[in-house]
């Protein structure tokens, strides 16, 4: 009895077992199964590489941070050392007063503010196309100071031979005070464009999309403003002094405003474009 009792157990215990073993591989065959065929899990799939997190490394701008106080302080000194200049220079720019003849002699007579207010626009005109381009990923230097290097001596260059060029001119035709009244009023655009781009140099150095576009867009309707004015008023003056038709001002426009902003165009265009 107790040898039948011993092998009934021995049976049972063994089936309890087999089956507890059964039971754990098809459990453990599930599980895999579900693993595999999960679409978030893919362990029978090629293996792949994740998306690598972008992390943002912010762009080192203490070189221009200076350059921006650097020209805002040029500027600070001129205003604060010369006020009458400047005080005379707004007020023969936007004709608030009709002594204009006498304000253009003051003004003539001081050549040191007129000198840095020129190499203020030169500064700020740089500035400003130099952000263009860099803005636009365009930059054929590895540095944007070179950049604006090459930009500034290039805008002073061009002004340098316009001035030259015109001086000759009038001393050929004997009309030297046409052309001392019409550089005066060039180069007093020129200075109140420069004081216009302080701001916005400053916000196209700094901002980002959209802000940037529309200082962009406001700079470029501000200096074909200021082109315009600059026109109509060289054409007053100039036509005081000689017999000038408005054709042949048109003529000297496209010749001497026109091409030369054509031509610095298609040099960007083709190399920096």
């Amino acid at each position: 009895m107790r040898v039948f009792l011993i092998f009934w157990a021995g049976i049972f215990l063994g089936s309890a077992a087999l089956a507890q073993q059964g039971s754990s591989l098809y459990h453990q065959s599930f599980s895999r199964e579900a693993l595999t065929s999960h679409p978030y899990f893919n362990l029978n799939g090629p293996a792949t590489i994740e998306k690598q997190l972008l992390i943002h490394r912010p762009q080192d701008k203490d070189a221009i941070f200076y350059a921006m106080v650097a020209l805002v302080l040029f500027f600070a000194i001129i205003r604060r050392a010369f006020p009458k200049y400047m005080q005379d220079l707004f007020r023969l720019f936007f004709r608030t007063t009709l002594k204009q003849r006498h304000l253009s002699d003051q003004l003539s007579q001081t050549p040191l503010p007129s000198f840095l207010l020129n190499l203020f626009f030169f500064l700020s005109a740089a500035l400003c196309v130099s952000f263009w381009i860099e803005h636009g990923a365009q930059n054929p230097f590895d540095a944007f100071w070179k950049l604006f290097g090459y930009l500034l001596v290039a805008i002073a260059a061009a002004y340098l031979v316009k001035y030259m060029t015109l001086r000759l001119t009038g001393w050929i035709f004997r009309a030297g005070d046409a052309i001392d009244s019409y550089l005066f009023t060039v180069f007093t655009i020129n200075k109140m464009t420069g004081i216009f781009l302080l701001p916005l140099v400053v916000l196209m150095a700094f901002s980002a999309e959209p802000v940037y576009t529309m200082v962009m867009v406001l700079s470029w309707v501000g200096l074909i403003a200021l082109l315009l004015y600059r026109l109509l008023l060289s054409f007053g003056v100039v036509r005081k002094q000689v017999k000038l038709s408005g054709f042949h001002f048109l003529l000297y426009v496209a010749g001497f405003e026109i091409a030369p902003l054509l031509v610095i165009y298609k040099f960007i265009l083709l190399n920096f474009g």
